[in-house]
């Protein structure tokens, strides 16, 4: 620390911020970054309690995962939440005798060894939690000397120290949100976030597993083959001044109200009928875990595990450090300057503090992903391996092209300021400027060059070598191509479903500077647009196999279906039938979903006029996805 003082060894804090569940990672990363008596000792503390939320939070769903004990229950947790409040609930299920899936875990901290009085985890807590309660509101006006010898006096961090391994076990089960699942030839794949480490943007996985979870986008722990669901004291949300999604500790219940807060205090209002489920789970209500297992017949915790070692090992040799040396002084400052005018302190400290939550340390994929965003020519270069992208315009197919801008080696920030340069002169596109990209109403040109560009830097595979990101400009239309499958299915994609963006560094540093929104909000916007300026809906092709992407944005208007060719069919249509068959024609295998997008028409409505157009013979229908009845394919 900056002031002098001597502290313990810190390697139980290191470890902590590289494996244990992300709240406890960035509470005791915190500890490990203080650099001062008064910023320790108040870290110390807050990761005590941090620590002891997230033991009640999973304690509470194991007691209610638990076997037999009918008729048991706990105190009702109520009220404004505070540090004493979850100590209480985690220390009362401890002491419960009937087996949960992970009594052995609470038992190693809170229950008593041979010469003890209390269990370590308990007895360190409580003694956080006493000297928290004494210090009250002075924790904030406490000068350095006296922290000092609080610190020796109290060893808040021997005692948190202490807590931690007491409960080691329990910390080292993984933490994960469960985005999306699907069954793809009678294999489930789930994409699933792994909530482990001090990183707040994780990337997304896909496993295969045996049976899907049974509630998407909520934290869930594995304890060997056994799921135990998290809310509601734990919930995954997105907090939009952080710009990305977060876990939040429910921190106040109420008959018509809730509040969630991060690790940071952000707060979130929470559903009103939260008092009726924490009252039931404290009564004794009983919430069975799920069972799941990957097909290769590891369970989740197991290869958790095994990762978990690698990590375990990488940090023991030092390695995670940021390369500021890789970066670009210029885009550093361009950046810094974006995100906070006037910033005080240095640029790499405004970027530790607001991209990276104050961490100055950072996993392999983050690493790859500040390169990309920040690096010099080389650098990036050398990260990527590849041609960063390639904008061509065609006007004539019996040429290559009439203008060409190969970007070869280049950050991101400086790529899309080059391509938006390039495409603002051949698509004559009013308001596409890098400065003006924070502008989110405008033409639809603008709006859906912005969104489908923006999408392309956020989605893209860039451990992929195979082809680098390609715009196409024609006089009918613009192809936007780039290896990365979607993460989302193409049906709810087009509906604006949200996800982790393949590259969440990335997507996070062009939301925090304003050239994005809420993740998946983009070709929902894009989509509007495009039928706002009554054209054909923008097409989308996912391929998984070839893992690439296509987005092709059609300028003309759509063909008209002309009345007289119903007339001659003996068919009479309305309006919205003839909008909703032009839809189908230019986007065969619609679903409901999409035409109601693409068309501006309540579902219901949507689907009146397609079982009046299937009636008529005009489309057939598999599976929920709608086309041209073939007969009619060539005519029309």
């Amino acid at each position: 620390m900056s002031d002098g003082a001597t502290t313990p060894d810190s390697s139980a804090f290191r470890r902590a911020s590289l494996i244990y569940p992300q709240p406890v990672a960035i509470a005791c990363g915190r500890v490990l970054r203080g650099r001062s008596h008064s910023e320790r000792l108040d870290a110390c503390l807050r990761a005590g309690e941090v620590l002891t939320r997230y033991i009640a939070a999973v304690a509470l769903s194991s007691f209610a995962a638990r076997e037999g004990g009918d008729g048991l229950n706990i105190s009702v947790l109520d009220g404004n939440l505070a540090f004493g409040h979850f100590l209480s609930t985690a220390q009362q299920i401890a002491n419960i005798e009937v087996p949960h899936p992970l009594g052995p875990y609470l038992a190693a901290g809170f229950k008593p060894k041979k010469g003890q009085v209390t269990g370590v985890t308990y007895s360190a807590l409580e003694a956080l939690l006493n000297l928290r309660n004494e210090l009250g509101h002075q924790l904030q006006t406490i000068n350095s000397p006296k922290a000092q010898a609080l610190l020796e006096e109290r060893k808040p961090d021997a005692r948190l120290a202490e807590a931690l391994k007491g409960v080691d076990g329990l910390l080292m089960l993984p933490l994960f949100v469960v985005e999306d699942q699907q069954l793809v030839q009678k294999v489930i794949r789930a994409r699933r976030l792994l909530l482990m480490g001090e990183s707040a943007d994780p990337s997304p996985d896909e496993v295969e597993v045996t049976e899907g979870v049974d509630e998407l986008g909520v934290p869930y722990v594995s304890i060997n083959a056994t799921l135990l669901r998290l809310p509601p004291i734990l919930v995954w949300a997105l907090v939009q001044q952080r710009a990305n999604t977060r876990l939040l500790f429910l921190d106040k219940v109420g008959p018509q109200t809730s509040r969630y807060k991060t690790v940071e205090g952000d707060e979130i209002g929470g559903a009103s009928d939260r008092a009726a489920e924490i009252s039931a789970l404290c009564g004794g209500k009983k919430r069975q875990g799920e069972r799941v297992e990957l097909r290769d017949g590891r369970h989740l915790a197991r290869e958790w595990g095994e990762r978990r070692r690698l990590i375990e090992d990488t940090g023991a040799r030092g390695e995670g450090l940021i390369p500021w040396d890789h970066f670009d002084l210029g885009t550093i400052n361009w950046f810094v300057n974006r995100l906070t005018p006037k910033a005080d302190g240095s640029p790499a400290g405004v970027i530790c503090e607001r991209l990276l939550d104050g961490r100055t340390s950072i996993n392999a994929h983050e690493r790859r992903q500040l390169v990309l965003l920040f690096g010099t020519p080389a650098s990036a270069r050398e990260e990527l391996r590849r041609d960063v992208m390639d904008l061509q315009v065609i006007t004539d197919p019996q040429k290559r092209w009439d203008d060409r801008l190969l970007i070869e080696r280049a950050n991101l920030f400086e790529t899309l300021r080059q391509a938006i340069d390039f495409l603002a002169r051949n698509l004559r596109t009013i308001g596409l400027t890098v400065e003006g990209l924070t502008n989110t109403t405008g033409a639809p040109d603008y709006i859906a060059i912005r969104e489908a560009l923006v999408n392309q830097f956020i989605h893209q595979d860039y451990a992929d070598q195979t082809a680098c990101a390609r715009v196409v400009v024609r006089p009918h239309e613009t192809v936007l191509f780039n290896v990365g499958h979607s993460l989302v299915d193409v049906a709810r994609l087009e509906e604006g479903g949200s996800s982790q963006a393949r590259n969440p560094l990335v997507a996070r540093a062009i939301r925090l500077i304003g050239f994005a929104e809420i993740a998946g909000s983009g070709l929902r916007l894009l989509h509007s647009a495009w039928r706002g300026a009554h054209r054909p809906p923008p097409r989308i092709v996912s391929d998984r196999d070839a893992n690439n992407f296509t987005l092709t944005l059609d300028w003309r208007p759509p063909a008209k279906l002309h009345d007289e060719l119903w007339h001659r069919l003996g068919v009479k249509l309305t309006l919205s039938q003839a909008k909703i068959l032009r839809l189908v024609k230019s986007q065969p295998h619609a679903t409901i979903e999409t035409l109601s997008e693409a068309s501006g028409m309540e579902p219901d409505a949507v689907r009146a006029d397609l079982d009046h157009l299937g009636f008529q013979k005009l489309l057939e229908c598999h599976g929920g996805h709608y086309t041209v009845a073939e007969h009619l394919r060539e005519i029309i």
